[in-house]
């Protein structure tokens, strides 16, 4: 199935350029674009996740235990403790 779209000449002429870089049709390049575009918005920035993290710390009410991390580094058991 085919759909007319209107674009400008600018978008033209570079799509007609990848094309024959590609040697691909203008839809291989089209949905090669689109895919790429969504892989960005894919993308999370470690602000973000620290930010969200610290947002469902916040909202946990369940008990608090500190990590002892000598027990860790040593392998001693938390469970014979």
């Amino acid at each position: 199935m085919s759909h007319l779209v209107s674009i400008s000449d600018e978008v033209y002429d570079e799509l007609t350029m990848l094309k024959q870089m590609k040697s691909a049709s203008y839809t291989d390049v089209i949905s090669e674009l689109l895919h790429r575009l969504h892989e960005l918005n894919k993308t999370i920035d470690w602000k973000i996740m620290i930010s969200r993290a610290k947002a469902r710390d916040s909202k946990f009410k369940g008990k608090k235990e500190k990590i002892d991390y000598d027990l860790i580094a040593y392998g001693v058991s938390r469970d014979r403790s």
